[in-house]
């Protein structure tokens, strides 16, 4: 069976595979936008609910390790 694809999803992962420092910030910042839009509007499944929450704390990680600082 084939995973859900998620809009927030593919600029997360991004984020994620991005080696370049300077283009890593930008696609934090995309990934932290898409998941924040998403969570705007309830949340149907409970594997969407599971997906969005470990995609946020990777982007926390993400944030901590590339010394980000978000507003």
């Amino acid at each position: 069976m084939k995973k859900p694809q998620y809009a927030w999803r593919e600029p997360y992962v991004y984020a994620i595979l991005e080696t370049d420092p300077k283009l890593k910030v930008a696609q934090i910042c995309e990934a932290v936008a898409a998941i924040e839009q998403r969570r705007l509007s309830p949340v149907e499944t409970e594997a969407e609910r599971r997906s969005l929450e470990n995609a946020w704390k990777g982007v926390q990680a993400l944030i901590s390790e590339s010394s980000v600082r978000l507003v």
